[in-house]
């Protein structure tokens, strides 16, 4: 059995702008930075054996943060990336969607796993490494208690891989905590994209 803790990296700057990131980055913002910091205190006391995070500078920072004082092991994961854009990278996802209105970053999320930015991944292309992502980790970690810091799109892809009826509904919050047991092929979602260690209730902004 595993103990599988999902959180989504802290608010950017391009979250904000509603910029495609991808395999780019941008910082945290003060406000993504201060949501990671109460995450850290909600997890102080449960035992985590290991973090695995993404490369990328957002989700890493993420772990960092959230790991606090721990002298837990963080361990980095190219699986575990968020679904490359391509060209679009760095672009307003509005001004994409005027410019190409065959693609469409809504599709992606309800579950189109055909569509594909110019020299990007399609959301099929991103589940197929993040299953076999989620296949070692859970490999390594029998009897253990582990948490993934991810993006939005590839925490879908860790959902739809535990069998999640809502993985095509809306986006994980950043900063959020999500709970599974793993039991072999057999996963219980405790509860899932809880904020209930945030002290400020403010509506959704950005991505």
């Amino acid at each position: 059995m595993v103990t599988v803790y999902l959180t989504r990296h802290g608010q950017t700057e391009w979250n904000l702008e509603k910029r495609l990131q991808g395999h780019g980055n941008s910082p945290l913002t003060e406000f993504g930075i201060n949501r990671a910091k109460e995450l850290s205190k909600r997890m102080k006391d449960i035992k985590i054996d290991k973090i695995y995070t993404s490369p990328i500078e957002r989700a890493y920072k993420t772990a960092c943060i959230v790991r606090g004082d721990k002298d837990t092991e963080i361990k980095i994961h190219e699986g575990l990336k968020e679904m490359n854009f391509g060209d679009y990278e760095g672009r307003i996802t509005e001004d994409v969607m005027k410019e190409n209105p065959d693609w469409d970053i809504s599709a992606i999320m309800r579950g189109n796993l055909e569509m594909r930015a110019p020299n990007g991944e399609t959301l099929g292309e991103v589940r197929k490494r993040v299953n076999s992502a989620m296949k070692d980790i859970l490999e390594e970690n029998e009897g253990k208690s582990i948490l993934i810091v991810g993006h939005g799109i590839t925490l879908k892809a860790i959902l739809a891989f535990f069998n999640d009826e809502e993985a095509n509904n809306e986006v994980m919050g950043q900063a959020t905590l999500t709970k599974v047991i793993v039991d072999n092929d057999n996963f219980k979602i405790e509860f899932k994209n809880d904020g209930r260690h945030f002290t400020e209730k403010e509506e959704k902004q950005g991505w």
